[in-house]
């Protein structure tokens, strides 16, 4: 594109105007602002202040109410993440007294619940932070036998369903080698799958005939669909039969050993629970027919737990199994209730349901590469993981959300900010498990617990709780020694003063070459906190988002003010960081500027 067209030095003079005049416009309609261009161009029908007939204050451009500006959190800029904490970092004060809460709290749940055996971790970016074992690796065994050991980081524990976790990670690496896609349909690898796509009045009444009767192709079922629950394939198919109902007669139980064969022919039989793409159903089944489709479509003879031990299990050096060995049998966990489960066989047909085991140290490991997907040993790509983290059906509660396979839960920060908190939990009768990480918390937890409790979703969130102020106030302290502070040109003509406040980076002040950049665009009514720093997720770059929040506080004004304009070949919005402390760095491209930190010294 010549120099000419990028200068628009095509369009006639009076053209030109109204074209940059309609820009601003849409941008100020998208915003919810009025516009104002230093003073000149007013578009505002009350005045400045005056509070309109909804009781909302009218800003200046990019404006919203002035109840949301007493609110800066309530949209607030996104930060780097995966932040390490260093081993002096976590020897400090935060860290100290959250890892002494920790212990007294499992302390205490070990004294009054029935828990054989507990092993916790809490994962930072670069690993353990903390890591504790309670009770007794085999607890159906005596004093007699020398075998009231307590477990350790390595012991086995099963993982109940956080193996469909595994499975999905599975998914994702074949599709990042180009294997398959995410909306491929089942059978695309199983060609001859075929599932019921009536419904139960006409499978119970009419023998199917309206099912059978159809003349349109039923809807695919697909990959993303079973990894995330949303396919509506029942949750344990050949369905348990209780002849007897309403009443529980164990004699009048009737079950049916699944085989593949089995379930695939209840799928193909059987209408699904609810269309899919509808409402979750939570499917054992869904994730057994993944595993199968997987395999089949890496091509391979082999099992699935032959696969994943080929792309997750080896990778990473994984001391995880879906069988107990001689190789591994010493270091499996055995509950004192119903000790059998710790050698049931998952078999092919549920192994990547339910069927695995792993240790703290496997899921420590993984983690890692979870939170940190540009690690060397990261099997995803960081573009791959942004992905895989993503909400795929939000209830009701405004609280929970389904994904693939992820079970996120929305979790308070200590400013008051909702993140999201992406798990998988397992639970199988006496082995119960809870996976939990957030990248903007900047850390994971892991629970593995055998016995009759069953709630190791409240432990896990008990040590996020306990942990969660120790790692914000990490956060805040390597982002103001980073980010914050007051940067002056060498001209003195530019200057910009950043800070960290609400949990969040903000531009308080910006004269670039004489021009005060934030009273320019904010009109009248001034901007308290300024404007959101917000990470690219790229190191050190940043996008000033000039936008304020919408009436209700809602993000959609400032992303529609991301790259409004360039100068110089660059966004008027980037700024850049470059150098270590006290040498730091501020680059505004649209300018030519570089500012360098001023008066600032390390806490």
């Amino acid at each position: 594109m010549s120099q000419n067209v990028r200068r628009m030095g095509w369009l006639p003079t009076v053209t030109r105007i109204c074209f940059v005049i309609g820009v601003f416009l849409q941008i100020a309609a998208v915003t919810g602002g009025a516009l104002w261009w230093n003073g000149y161009l007013r578009m505002q029908v009350t005045q400045p202040n005056e509070v309109d007939v909804h009781g909302q204050a009218n800003g200046g451009w990019f404006g919203g109410s002035q109840s949301q500006r007493r609110s800066p959190s309530a949209c607030h800029p996104s930060l780097p993440t995966a932040i390490p904490v260093s081993s002096q970092e976590a020897t400090s004060l935060p860290f100290r007294l959250a890892s002494r809460r920790l212990h007294l709290y499992l302390k205490s749940v070990m004294t009054l619940q029935h828990i054989d055996s507990l092993t916790v971790g809490v994962v930072a970016p670069n690993g353990l932070i903390f890591e504790r074992s309670y009770g007794y690796l085999r607890a159906n065994e005596t004093e007699e036998h020398g075998a009231r050991t307590a477990p350790d980081t390595d012991s086995l524990y099963r993982i109940a369903s956080i193996s469909k976790m595994f499975c999905a990670l599975e998914l994702m690496v074949l599709k990042q080698k180009g294997v398959l896609g995410w909306d491929d349909p089942v059978d695309r690898f199983l060609t001859n799958f075929t599932y019921n796509n009536g419904d139960w009045r006409d499978h119970l009444y009419t023998n199917g005939d309206a099912f059978s009767a159809s003349p349109q192709s039923p809807p695919p079922i697909t990959l993303r669909q079973l990894a995330s629950h949303m396919s509506g394939v029942g949750r344990d198919l050949p369905p348990i039969l209780i002849k007897s109902w309403p009443k529980i007669d164990p004699v009048n139980i009737s079950v049916e050993i699944r085989t593949k064969e089995a379930i695939l022919k209840s799928i193909s039989n059987l209408p699904l629970v609810v269309p899919q793409y509808s409402l979750p159903v939570y499917s054992n089944t869904g994730f057994a027919l993944l595993g199968w489709t997987l395999t089949a479509a890496a091509n391979t003879t082999s099992t699935y737990a032959d696969l994943v031990h080929r792309d997750v299990f080896e990778p990473l050096n994984l001391s995880s199994s879906f069988n107990v060995t001689n190789h591994n049998a010493h270091r499996i966990v055995v509950p004192s209730t119903a000790p059998e489960m710790a050698d049931m066989d998952g078999t092919d047909a549920m192994n990547s349901a339910g069927g695995q085991y792993s240790s703290l140290r496997d899921l420590e490991t993984v983690m890692k590469t979870f939170l940190v997907p540009s690690r060397s040993d990261s099997l995803l790509s960081p573009y791959s993981m942004r992905e895989w983290l993503r909400p795929l059906h939000p209830f009701s509660d405004d609280l929970t959300e389904i994904g693939a396979p992820w079970e996120i839960r929305k979790i308070i920060d200590s400013y008051g900010r909702p993140r999201r908190w992406y798990g998988k939990g397992g639970n199988l009768l006496v082995y119960q498990s809870k996976f939990n990480f957030s990248p903007e918390a900047g850390f994971g937890v892991v629970v593995l617990m055998s016995g009759q409790y069953q709630d190791s979703e409240a432990i896990g969130l008990r040590m996020v709780e306990i942990y969660q102020a120790a790692f914000d106030h990490h956060i805040a302290h390597v982002m103001t020694e980073l980010y914050a502070g007051q940067w002056v040109s060498e001209d003195k003509k530019s200057e910009a003063v950043t800070t960290f406040l609400h949990g969040g980076l903000w531009v308080v002040k910006m004269v670039l070459n004489g021009t005060d950049i934030i009273k320019m665009l904010a009109g009248p009514v001034p901007v308290s906190q300024g404007f959101g720093l917000w990470s690219t997720g790229k190191e050190d770059e940043f996008r000033v988002g000039f936008g304020r929040g919408g009436v209700d506080g809602n993000c959609f004004p400032i992303v529609a003010s991301l790259d409004p304009f360039y100068a110089r070949d660059a966004p008027v919005d980037l700024v850049l960081f470059e150098g270590a402390a006290p040498e730091r760095v501020m680059k505004v491209p649209s300018v030519g500027g570089e500012l360098r930190r001023r008066g600032w010294s390390q806490q």
